[in-house]
């Protein structure tokens, strides 16, 4: 296929959910010798500190990056190139001042948030967690500016170097972490300080990513400058710039801190409830971690797919729609479900089947065993919610999927007031599930209604979903083998090894499992799997 405007956002859009996959992969792979180097206590007091920083974060950014992207979009499709950088490096000034501003919020507002987050009489935990949100708030000085770089390229469709940005945080986070915490537990430090050297590798991450960006961001400027060289710049003002820009960002600011604020009602009312319910501080903030960095974390990869193409689609619909062309504005739209269900469905089946030697083989323990298999359903049903969230944007649809998620959320709150207390936090991975299928459904009925195209997404659906049921035929399979072996040698027990070795066996039959099947039921064609970067033409040789 010539790399036209379906091309480009193909290979795109490929690029980042590779890039994502990369970045997502790390993120979940220091979890385990995170965990096990600073221990439950500690983890528990690191993910206590995310849900603030998750909202000051969105916060600093209030939807400007999307917003950036959908306007430079719009701007570069009229050939307009250097209004499309006066725009960037105009509210680049003033995402700078919002990050010093979240910065200062964060940091001085710690213990109140602690605060309203925690149980009362938990003034030794409060302690504890102030220098670990302390040292997560330095990354929101830059975070801010990373974001409408991103936003920048991703209006030109340019992936590859906000994709590449992601790994390089990445990197940089865990190189940091694994060395940090380390050391710490040579030293013997207290979990209140191994938790702060985990959070602080958020911010060593990011000088790494705002380098790389920035030399991307020089580069497409001097290619749009020789495009437009001879064109005259209508001049711009700061205050019509973010006018406009702020019509768009505020909807998206609002859909975007839904989620955060759902993270913060875990965050207030799993500790409040197993509390209530009889459990120690210590064993309610060790649960809460469990679920937030072992069921969460791992349906972030699943989720971090979805992500990567709702990234790509929102410019690239309303790059097409600009010019007026519908055909290609149906086949993005089209494209962008055929990637989600590609990607996500056999995450969530692994997630679902494999969870007990998944959760043995990273964490050491079955404690999250169920809230990880029901984690699995719960992905395919956010990466729904996110997808369809990023296209009724691309429509100009902001506050339908804002309202959505709001609906949502308050089911989430009062199912996790009602489930908590009577299955702890796997009714809380109930409730979040419970919560993204109603406003993935309210959201996928706004699509179909706003596209005006007879989007069948079962008939989408059934081909990825049966090349998936495949593969967890074939775990189940596998895990029925070890199960036998068990009975005829008790050594055969679930310990860390053999679980492992269970993970990587199913993984590495399962993958290309899938993907002949998914080839031959037509869920993905050789071409669309061509573009996936570095292996995507060996796979179509492979399954050929």
């Amino acid at each position: 296929m010539r790399e036209d405007g379906t091309g480009k956002f193909g290979r795109g859009a490929s690029i980042m959910v590779a890039s994502v996959f990369i970045s997502k992969l790390l993120g979940l792979l220091i979890v385990v010798p995170l965990q096990n180097i600073i221990g439950g206590y500690a983890y528990g007091i690191y993910r206590i500190a995310y849900p603030l920083y998750t909202i000051m974060l969105t916060l600093a950014t209030i939807g400007f990056p999307l917003a950036l992207s959908k306007s430079i979009s719009q701007l570069s499709a009229a050939g307009k190139h250097k209004e499309a950088y006066s725009t960037f490096r105009i509210i680049g000034r003033y995402m700078l001042i919002f990050g010093i501003l979240s910065f200062l919020i964060m940091w001085i507002g710690a213990p109140l948030y602690l605060t309203l987050t925690l149980p009362q009489h938990s003034e030794p935990l409060e302690a504890a967690a102030i220098p670990a949100i302390h040292a997560l708030a330095p990354a929101l000085l830059l975070l801010p500016l990373i974001s409408i770089e991103r936003g920048y390229l991703q209006g030109y469709l340019r992936l590859e170097a906000s994709g590449a940005s992601q790994v390089v945080d990445q990197i940089g986070r865990v190189a940091f972490i694994l060395l940090g915490t380390i050391v710490a537990a040579i030293a013997g430090f207290d979990p209140s300080v191994k938790a702060a050297i985990a959070t602080f590798g958020a911010t060593v991450g990011v000088i790494g990513a705002f380098l790389l960006l920035r030399v991307s961001v020089r580069k497409l400027r001097r290619e749009t400058l020789r495009k437009s060289r001879f064109s005259a710049a209508a001049p711009l003002k700061s205050s019509a710039v973010l006018k406009s820009l702020f019509i768009y960002a505020l909807p998206i600011a609002s859909g975007t801190l839904v989620l955060p604020f759902s993270q913060a009602i875990d965050a207030f009312t799993i500790p409040r409830l197993l509390v209530a319910n009889g459990a120690s501080m210590v064993q309610a903030i060790t649960d809460y971690g469990i679920y937030t960095g072992e069921a969460l974390i791992l349906m972030q990869l699943p989720l971090a797919f979805a992500n990567a193409i709702g990234a790509s689609i929102m410019p690239a619909l309303t790059a097409s729609r600009a010019v007026g062309n519908n055909k290609m504005t149906k086949i993005r739209l089209q494209a962008s479900f055929k990637m989600m269900t590609f990607m996500t469905f056999p995450a969530a089946v692994t997630l679902g089947v494999l969870a007990r030697p998944i959760n043995i083989a990273l964490f050491s323990s079955t404690s999250g065993t169920v809230s990880i298999a029901i984690a699995g359903i719960m992905s395919i049903f956010s990466a729904l919610e996110l997808v369809s969230t990023y296209i009724l944007q691309g429509y100009d649809r902001f506050y339908r999927p804002v309202v959505h998620m709001v609906i949502g959320v308050i089911i989430k709150l009062a199912l996790n007031i009602v489930l908590v207390p009577k299955m702890g936090i796997n009714g809380a991975a109930i409730a979040s599930t419970v919560g993204y299928a109603i406003s993935s459904w309210l959201n996928m009925r706004s699509v179909r209604r706003f596209s005006n195209s007879p989007i069948n997404f079962p008939s989408m659906a059934w081909r990825p979903f049966a090349a998936s049921l495949l593969v967890g035929a074939w775990f189940y399979l596998l895990l029925r083998g070890l199960k036998v072996l068990q009975e005829w040698q008790p050594a055969l027990a679930a310990t860390r090894g053999v679980s492992l070795l269970i993970v990587l066996i199913g993984l590495f039959v399962g993958a290309p499992i899938y993907l002949y099947f998914a080839l031959r039921f037509k869920a993905v064609s050789g071409d669309e799997l061509s573009r996936i970067p570095g292996v995507g033409k060996y796979l179509v040789r492979r399954n050929a």
